[in-house]
């Protein structure tokens, strides 16, 4: 939306008088939202008049549906049929080089977005506009890869962001909250080159994405801030098959569903083509040592969405004519354009779209990979 347009209906003015679409009662305007779950169509309500936009965000009022954002900071919408719809560019502060970063992770409606080898970092909410910065990572032999965030950044300094960064050609953990000055960057000798990072119940997890190791890594604080203080191997590897038989390579996530911290886990004949796959999903019991795995075979009617920015679930069984018990998978580093979702009634596996809205030049490709967004009204 044009600065001046949005400037106007973001305008605090009274409503016109003749306006009677403004007494419409909140709940009812809650059962029309449930019919519009898609970001899009949620937005043109919220600017309909003052009271549409306080009911919007009132309570009982289900989430929309999540975002695909491609490289350049264009979105495509998910629609209630389960495919994304096309892509189109979002407009960004004039002072965020959006052209020149990329989107590495997101928390509800805000991205973290990092420019490129030793660059600007930020986080923007992705409809107010808010710019937050980020310390710069202060050499140009240093990239940011991914990034998690332990709460919103409207929180304070309940916010801290967890950066996979390469930095000498080598991985590292680097942390950042609130009040310092720069990020704190944390070496360990089993940060691998390809890894999937979340926090869970004040915890920092980091699983090695094509061999399911998983380590806990607790914070702490001191004078210059949040650091690592301690990790522990959990040891998931030990409780899996030892041999995949036909489906011989995999690929690893993490996500937190009914609060629990679940293992997802996909089995390739062959990881380039993507044939062949089989899914595989495990709460992990993370009181004890090695950790207990219990198979999930059924999520009801929530969704599960898998990227490498960051994974979620979602309430799908609260938006009518939504199919719930899916997982969709964002597409990767190897194969930026595969991507699919997966039923776990009956494990078959479809498009969500194809091909995927996503430029195949070189230059974007270097921008970095789709994040899903999940915004919160």
């Amino acid at each position: 939306m044009p600065q001046e347009k949005r400037a106007r209906t973001d305008a605090g003015g009274e409503d016109p008088p003749w306006s009677s679409w403004a007494g419409l009662q909140p709940d009812a305007l809650g059962i029309v939202l449930s019919f519009l779950p898609c970001p899009a169509d949620r937005a043109r309500v919220r600017s309909v008049c003052r009271q549409w936009r306080a009911a919007a965000r009132g309570r009982g009022v289900a989430p929309p549906l999540p975002l695909l954002v491609l490289p350049r900071f264009r979105f495509a919408g998910l629609t209630p049929g389960g495919v994304l719809a096309p892509a189109r560019r979002a407009w960004m502060p004039p002072e965020l080089d959006a052209d020149n970063a990329c989107c590495v992770g997101s928390y509800d409606a805000w991205l973290v977005g990092a420019g490129q080898a030793g660059g600007e970092c930020f986080l923007v909410h992705a409809f107010s506009h808010e710019v937050r910065r980020l310390p710069p990572l202060g050499t140009s032999d240093c990239s940011l890869r991914k990034a998690a965030l332990s709460a919103s950044p409207e929180s304070g300094p309940n916010c801290i962001v967890a950066a996979f960064i390469i930095r000498w050609s080598k991985p590292e953990l680097a942390l950042w909250r609130s009040g310092m000055k720069s990020w704190r960057v944390c070496h360990h000798a089993l940060l691998a080159g390809h890894i999937d990072i979340a926090f869970y119940q004040g915890k920092l997890y980091v699983l090695w994405r094509f061999t399911p190791c998983l380590f806990a890594f607790e914070i702490s604080e001191d004078e210059r801030g949040v650091t690592i203080s301690r990790m522990k191997d959990c040891m998931i590897e030990k409780l899996l098959p030892s041999t995949l038989g036909l489906y011989h390579e995999l690929s690893c996530n993490m996500v937190e569903w009914s609060g629990r911290l679940l293992l997802i886990i996909r089995y390739y004949a062959v990881y380039q083509a993507r044939n062949r796959v089989k899914v595989k999903v495990f709460a992990m019991d993370l009181s004890t040592n090695p950790v207990g795995l219990t198979e999930i075979r059924s999520f009801g009617s929530d969704c599960i969405f898998v990227g490498l920015g960051g994974s979620k679930s979602f309430p799908a069984g609260q938006h009518d004519g939504v199919e719930g018990d899916l997982i969709y998978f964002g597409p990767d580093h190897y194969n930026p354009h595969d991507t699919f979702v997966y039923s776990m009634r009956d494990g078959r596996t479809g498009p969500i779209v194809q091909p995927l809205p996503c430029s195949t030049s070189a230059s974007e490709r270097n921008l970095g990979f789709p994040v899903w967004l999940f915004p919160s009204e």
